[in-house]
Parts: structure tokens; C-alpha cells; sequence
């Protein structure tokens, strides 16, 4: 059993650059811009192909125009479902920069320099970042700072993970433009997400509801990726128990035994396991996803469901090892577990406490996750969104991705 230390742990703040918010960081409902309803937005990103979906008024056959110059020269039709339109392009070239814009027929709906993307370089790239966050599609419009704050990242995130929640209360399509697209519509438009279901996720039938906002691989619900030289796999805890648990756990078994040989590997899901805050423990996840975690050696699993943030020591088997190394951990004998859940919306009241797991946590603040793969290292810091504070770092280095690189 983990010790379970109940005292509270001094928060130490560091500061970055801060920065105003968006001007409409307080506007309850999107506007509907002339010809469509919800703006562009990229899904799927790999090195030869990407996803395009945005939502329709204007009629007329639907067209993305993309190259590698805004002169693009490239033309495909969309696939229409009712007003939602996407397509996959195909075809592209890896680690290239591609603009695109969406058309009605011969009317231009959506253009501009934020219309672009980069595709995946593939496994030689070693160089790259993405952002982590949770819990985010709230009333009160909080969003709007993570996703400001984020963008003025740098390194600028190149793809984003999202821990669940991602709709408040419940999940349901008929909230996603007011709460998430419209105020992350700049993020969206040329930032590739791929989100995990949460609880609040499943208030409403994800066969409904989820799989018609998405376009994600597998079932939607548990699937993996590439980027660069890392792996990520978003699992489904549903609602705490984990969801066609049975299946889930062999195809999250598979899928890590057939990328073992990945540089690094990122996994992400709702309800954390191991936790002090206000949550508690999740047996399921600790009896049925972190074996399987430690016995591929998974570098970070991000949650969120917990509206703080909370890192812990390196777990395996339960237990706490290298702690003596914090923050700077040389080839860590276990996963890293860090909860990243308020990127919209935070808990009062209720603070999370140091309990032995714990390396360092903090409440009741807007927050998100940047984290930065350089060769053998892998740094993470977590910023308040409102001001950019740095208020956590920690970094993994892995010895054998350094032998790899010498000549």
C-alpha cells in the first residue's frame, strides 16, 4: 500500500510572460459567421494525411483548396452529413507546412494565414511538443485563457491531447460550438487535438453525440498514434469503471507491444488512478491499466477528471521509486502520472493535500501542460493560464535515446 501522508506542501510559483485575454473571453454564445456555423477545424494529423471538418449555412458544393503555398492548388470535394462537412487529404508530404481554405461553391467560407498545418516529419524527428489539458467546455468561459495561453506558447505546441470532459455538463453536440469550438476556434484551425471521453462525455450517447464532433481512429473511444518518434494511446474510462474494459485492456496490451521500439510514450485518459486530491483512488484504473503501463515502461500517463493539478513521483508496482532524484529524473524506473484537469474550470474548497505519491500539486487555477521532446529529453511544465505563470517543471532523460544519437 502507498503511505498516505496527509500535510500540506508549500506551492512555488515561478513567472513567465503575462498577457491579456481574448477581447470576447466573456461571450456566452458564438457568433454565426456568414456561410458557416462552426469555423474549420484539423483532426487526425499524420505524416501524409489530415482531417478537415467544419459545419455549413452557405449552400453550394462544398471544397477545401490546400498546397504548400497560400496559392494552395490543390482541390478536393467534401463529404457532406447534413450541414457537417469533412475531408481527409491525403497524399501530403511529411514534416511540410500546408495552408487551406473551405469554399461554398465559388464563395470563400473560411481562409487566412491560421488556416495551415504541418504534417507529422515521422520517427526520425526528435524535436517537437504538444500541450495537455482537461476538463474544459464550461459556461463561464475560462477555456478562452488556456487556449490564448497556449498559443503564445514557445515552442508553440505542434498537436494537443485533451483528458476528457471536454463538454460540459453533457456532452452533448448541441453545446460544443458555444462551449469549445467557438472559443477555441483560433486554436482549432491550425492545431491538431485528439481527445479522450470523460464521464461528463458520456451524459450523452457518444454514438450521438462524440462521434459526430470527432474523426479519430479505431472506435473512437480507445485508439493510439504517432508523432515523431513518440507513441500516444487515449484510453476510455467512462464513468470510472472503464469502458468494454475486457477488450480495451488486450487491445491496450497490443497496441504497446507493437510500438515498444518508439522513443517515447505518452498515454491519456479521464479518471486518474494513483491521486491525492479530492477524487480519490480509482481502483479500476489501478487494477487494470497500470500493470499494463508498467510493464511497458510508459514514460507519462496525463489524466484529468480532478479540476487541479497534481504530479506524482515515478510509480511501478505501486510503489514510489526515485523520488531522491526530483525533478530531474535520469531513466526513471517507473510511469510518471500527472493530472492536468482545469483547463476551464477549477475546484473550490476542497484542496489536494501531500500524501507520500505527491511530487508537487496546486488548486484552483486555469491551467494546461506543455510538453517538449528534445532528443533524449523530454521537459514538462505546466502553466496558469490566466498569466502564463510557470508553476511546475520537471524533466526525463533517457540514456539509451542519448547512445542512439551519438555518432
Amino acid at each position: 500500500m502507498l503511505p498516505t501522508w496527509r500535510q500540506t506542501v508549500p506551492i512555488v510559483l515561478g513567472l513567465f510572460v503575462a498577457a491579456a485575454p481574448l477581447a470576447d473571453a466573456g461571450r456566452s454564445r458564438p457568433e454565426i459567421a456568414p456561410g458557416y456555423e462552426r469555423s474549420p477545424y484539423l483532426q487526425s494529423l499524420g505524416e501524409n494525411s489530415v482531417v478537415v471538418a467544419w459545419i455549413a449555412s452557405a449552400r453550394g458544393t462544398p471544397w477545401v483548396d490546400y498546397g504548400t503555398t497560400p496559392a494552395y492548388g490543390q482541390t478536393v470535394e467534401a463529404e457532406r452529413d447534413g450541414a457537417r462537412r469533412h475531408v481527409k487529404l491525403t497524399g501530403l508530404y511529411p514534416g511540410t507546412t500546408y495552408f487551406y481554405r473551405v469554399r461554398a461553391g465559388d464563395r470563400v467560407l473560411a481562409e487566412g494565414g491560421e488556416y495551415r498545418f504541418r504534417t507529422d516529419e515521422g520517427p526520425t524527428d526528435r524535436e517537437f511538443s504538444f500541450f495537455v489539458t482537461g476538463d474544459i467546455g464550461t459556461k463561464k468561459g475560462k477555456q478562452v485563457l488556456t487556449s490564448a495561453s497556449i498559443l503564445r506558447a514557445d515552442p508553440r505546441p505542434e498537436l494537443g491531447i485533451l483528458c476528457g470532459d471536454i463538454v460540459y455538463t453533457k456532452g452533448r453536440s448541441s453545446d460544443y460550438d458555444e462551449r469549445l469550438m467557438y472559443p477555441w476556434r483560433d486554436l482549432f484551425s491550425n492545431i491538431t487535438v485528439w481527445p479522450a471521453l470523460g464521464n461528463h462525455d458520456w451524459e450523452s450517447s457518444p454514438k450521438k453525440n462524440w462521434e459526430h464532433e470527432w474523426h479519430l481512429p479505431n472506435n473512437e473511444h480507445y485508439y493510439s498514434f504517432d508523432y515523431g518518434n513518440a507513441h500516444f494511446v487515449a484510453l476510455d474510462t467512462q464513468d470510472g469503471k472503464i469502458y468494454d474494459r475486457k477488450r480495451q485492456v488486450r487491445w491496450l496490451e497490443d497496441d504497446l507491444a507493437r510500438h515498444s521500439a518508439a522513443g517515447w510514450t505518452f498515454v491519456y485518459f479521464h479518471h486518474p488512478g494513483i491521486t491525492c486530491t479530492y477524487k480519490h483512488n480509482n481502483d479500476a484504473v489501478i487494477d487494470h491499466f497500470l500493470p499494463v503501463l508498467d510493464r511497458f515502461d510508459v514514460d507519462v500517463a496525463f489524466s484529468g477528471h480532478a479540476h487541479a493539478y497534481e504530479r506524482l513521483y515515478p510509480i511501478t508496482s505501486g510503489r514510489i521509486v526515485d523520488r531522491e532524484q526530483d525533478p530531474d529524473y535520469v531513466d526513471p524506473e517507473g510511469t510518471i502520472y500527472i493530472v492536468s484537469g482545469a483547463g476551464g474550470k477549477v475546484k473550490d474548497n476542497k484542496p489536494t493535500r501531500r500524501c507520500g505519491p505527491n511530487a508537487f500539486f496546486l488548486d484552483e487555477t486555469i491551467l494546461w501542460t506543455h510538453v517538449a521532446v528534445s532528443g533524449a529529453t523530454c521537459t514538462i511544465r505546466t502553466y496558469a493560464s490566466q498569466d502564463d505563470r510557470l508553476v511546475d517543471e520537471v524533466t526525463i532523460t533517457k540514456s539509451h535515446l542519448e547512445r542512439l544519437a551519438s555518432p
